[in-house]
């Protein structure tokens, strides 16, 4: 097809971190997820990378989310 094998590696790497593919080894990739889901999966990584740049350490954001009723 004439597509380099890095651009195709970073394409399924970037659809795995939103939450679309998973990768298990021994069982190759899988479709995993939603187009929900992967709204979701990106929220959640603009909220870690907010506590972080405001130097909340991982259990003090998981226990704010378990606080949200």
């Amino acid at each position: 097809m004439g597509v380099n094998k890095n651009t195709v590696f970073r394409a399924l790497h970037l659809l795995r971190d939103e939450g679309i593919l998973e990768f298990r080894r021994g069982h190759g990739i899988t479709v995993s997820g939603t187009p929900e889901k992967s709204t979701l999966v990106a929220q959640v990584h603009d909220l870690v990378r907010s506590a972080r740049r405001y130097g909340y350490r991982k259990s003090e954001l998981i226990a704010m989310i378990e606080a949200v009723r």
